[in-house]
């Protein structure tokens, strides 16, 4: 039986370097995790039947439920779709203690002082312990969630596969000034800020592995030269689902992506004996299938 897909939403958080370039934020998954155990992976995860109460509603600013559902398409209903732009904001504060809000003034939220920050790191562990709502906390602060600044970026669905599967929305934003990332130490154990190169490489080199949707967002990612022209990037672009195939010819495991030329030949099972994998992707490349070895996933581009 092939399992259904959880509803999720993850956050690519960004922040500029100087005098050009920028950085991404990724997080460690725990060794015990069920899901990309040891992955380095974007703050993120499921979303939840409160992100959608009528409450967190009033207390956000910039999407609504209609333009969310414009952004998502048909496959959801506006208070689904609206629900994953506040769980990608709620996950990157419990993941990643940033917060995209708006203070009681209007300005984009600051968390500079140190008694403000260790007051939102007990809302970090009060969330976690489910002693108080997404909400709540909102309406103690006087905060209005930031979904406008928020962008979204892709979809990606787990392989039919996996045992475990999300359906997830990916959004790009950048890191607030006055902020700082910092990991749970729970679901994740590290966090790194890096440049998508830097991280495909370290993935290339055995130093850290990515996960496969984290690894090709990074390829994406890498092309660009600076932040705001990754910001500008992401409006009104037409966004389709991507379901990876998931086969093992002997003792390799391969992950082929739609647009991989032998994508619907994977589809059905059928596989050759000694498939052509083309070449190891290079900088100007768009990977097309992915290839386990080692416990890292190594690039590959089928033309």
């Amino acid at each position: 039986m092939i399992a259904t897909p959880k509803k999720a939403a993850t956050v690519i958080l960004l922040r500029e370097l100087s005098p050009r370039g920028f950085e991404v934020f990724l997080l460690k998954r725990h060794e015990q995790s069920n899901f990309f155990a040891g992955n380095y992976v974007y703050p993120g995860g499921k979303v939840d039947r409160a992100d959608a109460d009528l409450e967190i509603c009033r207390r956000c600013r910039g999407v609504n439920p209609e333009l969310a559902h414009w952004a998502f398409g048909e496959l959801l209903t506006p208070e689904e779709s609206f629900a994953h732009y506040v769980a990608g904001i709620r996950e990157l504060f419990e993941e990643a203690g940033i917060l995209i809000a708006y203070d009681q003034t209007g300005d984009l939220l600051r968390i500079e002082d140190p008694e403000e920050r260790k007051k939102f790191s007990q809302y970090r562990h009060l969330l976690d312990d489910h002693k108080i709502t997404f909400h709540q906390m909102a309406q103690q602060e006087n905060l209005s969630f930031a979904l406008d600044r928020i962008h979204y970026l892709a979809h990606w669905i787990t392989p039919e596969a996996r045992p475990i599967r999300f359906d997830t929305r990916f959004f790009l934003t950048r890191l607030p000034k006055g902020q700082e990332a910092i990991c749970d130490q729970k679901e994740t154990t590290v966090g790194a800020w890096m440049t998508p190169r830097k991280a495909l490489e370290e993935n290339l080199y055995g130093e850290m592995v990515l996960s496969p949707p984290t690894l090709k967002t990074l390829e994406d990612l890498s092309r660009f030269e600076y932040l705001d022209d990754v910001l500008r990037s992401a409006p009104g672009k037409e966004i389709r689902p991507i379901l990876p195939v998931l086969s093992r010819i002997g003792d390799l495991q391969i992950l082929v992506f739609p647009w991989d030329p032998e994508y619907e030949i994977f589809q059905t099972g059928i596989l050759p004996k000694t498939p052509d994998h083309g070449r190891p992707s290079g900088t100007r490349d768009n990977t097309t299938r992915l290839l386990l070895k080692q416990g890292h996933w190594h690039p590959y581009c089928r033309t």
